[in-house]
C-alpha cells in the first residue's frame, strides 16, 4: 500500500498555515512604546494588541513554508482525534526538521555543505498519520509503504525540509505485536538514525548535529492528553549588538538586550495558530531570561512567554544552570526554559526547547508548550526528556 506524495502537485499538498479558524475582529494596535526591562516580570512587554505578524509579515514568511497532506487515515471517520481517544488510543505529535538550522527564517541563505537527508520512519506497534511536508522542494517527495511506516525523498542546500506527523496508539490489547513488542518508534534520516520509546515522546525536544558545518536535526514530540492543549514552536534566534536593535524592530531596549526571536506557535496536527516575537539577555542578577509576546494570526493579544536560556549540556536542557552556548565545531547550542501568562498575569503553561546558532550567532529555535492541566500526568512539559547528542 504505497501513497507517493510529490510536494510540487497541488491535488495532493494543500497549502495550509492557520487551518479553519472562526471569524474575529482584526483588533487596533496600541502604538504606544514597550520599553524593554529585563528585570521587569513581564520584561516591559505589554498586553496590547499588535498588528497582525507584528506587522513583519516578510520576517515570519520561511517560518510558513508548510503544506498539508491529504493522507487517507486523516479522512478515516475511524482515525478521527475523538473517535481514537474514545477508543482509547494514545496520540503523540511529532515533528522533525533537518538541514542547515541556522537558516530556518532565511529564504535567501546559501548551504555550504548540501546534503541527502532521505530517509523513513516506522512505528513499531502503532500508526503514522501524514500531516505536514516541510519546506519541500518540486524534487522531494513523501510516501506511505504501510500503516506504520512512511519514507522520503529529501535534499536540502539550502535551508531546510521536515515532516510532522500524528502518532497512533492503539488500546494495550492492540499496541502488542504477535512477540510482545512494546511500540516504539525508529527514524532514519541521512546521516542520522534513532530509536524513541513512548516515555521520551511524551515530551520530547532534540537538536544533534551531523556535521562541522552546520547541519542538524531538531525533533519534537507532545503527547496529546485529551481536552489539555499541547503543541510545538520554532522560529529564529537572532544575535545582535548588545543593547541595540535595527529601526525595523519595534521593541526599545533598556536593558542588555544580546537578541531577538520571532517564531510561530504551532497546536494539533501542525496548524499555525500564533506569533511569537521577543528578546533575550543578562539581567541585573546576572541571569539569562527571555521575553516575548505571543499573538493570534489577526495580532490580538494571547499571551507574555518568559524564562531563561543557557548552554547545552545534559542537565542544563533541563533548564538548570546559565552559559552562552557550547559548541558543535563553531556552531554554539543551548537550551530554553519557561512559561506564558495571560493578562492578569496568570501561568496558562510551559514551555521548553533548545536553540542552536551559526558562528555569528544567528539561527533559530524549536521547543514544545503544554497547558498547566498536563502537570504531574504524562506530557508534562516540566518533565526532562530532552536527548543530548
Amino acid at each position: 500500500m504505497r501513497t507517493r506524495i510529490h510536494a510540487v502537485l497541488a491535488a495532493a499538498l494543500l497549502i495550509c498555515v492557520w487551518g479553519c479558524q472562526n471569524a474575529s475582529i482584526v483588533p487596533t494596535p496600541d502604538t504606544s512604546s514597550q520599553e524593554i526591562n529585563l528585570n521587569d516580570p513581564t520584561g516591559g512587554l505589554t498586553t496590547a494588541n499588535e498588528r497582525p505578524a507584528f506587522g513583519e509579515p516578510d520576517k515570519f514568511a520561511a517560518l510558513t513554508d508548510e503544506s498539508c497532506i491529504e493522507d487517507q487515515y486523516e479522512k478515516d471517520p475511524d482515525y478521527r482525534d475523538d473517535t481514537l481517544i474514545a477508543r482509547g488510543a494514545r496520540l503523540y505529535d511529532f515533528r522533525a526538521i533537518w538541514g542547515y538550522l541556522a537558516a530556518l527564517g532565511d529564504t535567501d541563505s546559501s548551504d555550504p555543505c548540501p546534503l541527502d537527508w532521505s530517509g523513513s520512519l516506522h512505528f513499531e506497534g502503532g500508526i503514522i498519520v501524514m500531516e505536514k511536508a516541510i519546506a519541500f522542494e518540486a524534487d522531494d517527495s513523501i510516501e506511505r509503504i504501510d500503516s506504520s511506516t512512511v519514507q522520503w525523498t529529501s535534499h536540502t542546500g539550502p535551508s531546510i525540509d521536515g515532516i510532522q506527523v500524528k502518532l497512533v496508539v492503539p488500546p494495550l490489547a492492540d499496541s502488542l505485536d504477535s512477540n510482545g513488542t512494546t511500540p516504539q518508534l525508529v527514524m532514519a534520516a541521512g546521516p542520522f538514525s534513532r530509536t524513541f520509546t513512548l516515555d521520551e515522546l511524551a515530551a520530547l525536544s532534540l537538536v544533534s548535529s551531523v556535521d562541522t558545518c552546520g547541519n542538524a536535526i531538531s525533533i519534537t514530540s507532545v503527547f496529546a492528553p485529551p481536552a489539555c492543549p499541547h503543541g510545538q514552536l520554532m522560529g529564529n534566534w537572532e544575535e545582535t549588538i548588545a543593547d541595540s536593535l535595527t529601526p525595523s524592530d519595534t521593541l526599545e531596549t533598556d536593558s542588555t538586550v544580546e537578541g531577538i526571536f520571532r517564531g510561530v506557535w504551532i497546536a494539533r496536527h501542525g496548524l499555525i495558530s500564533g506569533y511569537l516575537k521577543g528578546v533575550y539577555g543578562l539581567n541585573d542578577d546576572g541571569e539569562n531570561v527571555f521575553f516575548g509576546k505571543y499573538i493570534d494570526a489577526d495580532g490580538n493579544f494571547l499571551g507574555i512567554v518568559r524564562g531563561i536560556f543557557g548552554s547545552r549540556s545534559a542537565h542544563e536542557l533541563c533548564g538548570d544552570g546559565n552559559g552562552h552556548g557550547r559548541r558543535h565545531g563553531n556552531h554554539p547550542l543551548g537550551w530554553f526554559s519557561g512559561e506564558w501568562i495571560d493578562k492578569n498575569s496568570d501561568v496558562q503553561g510551559r514551555l521548553r526547547g533548545h536553540w542552536n546558532a551559526a558562528e555569528d550567532g544567528n539561527g533559530c529555535f524549536n521547543g514544545i508548550w503544554g497547558m498547566r492541566c498536563s502537570e504531574g500526568a504524562e506530557g508534562d512539559i516540566g518533565r526532562c526528556k530532552d536527548i543530548d547528542n
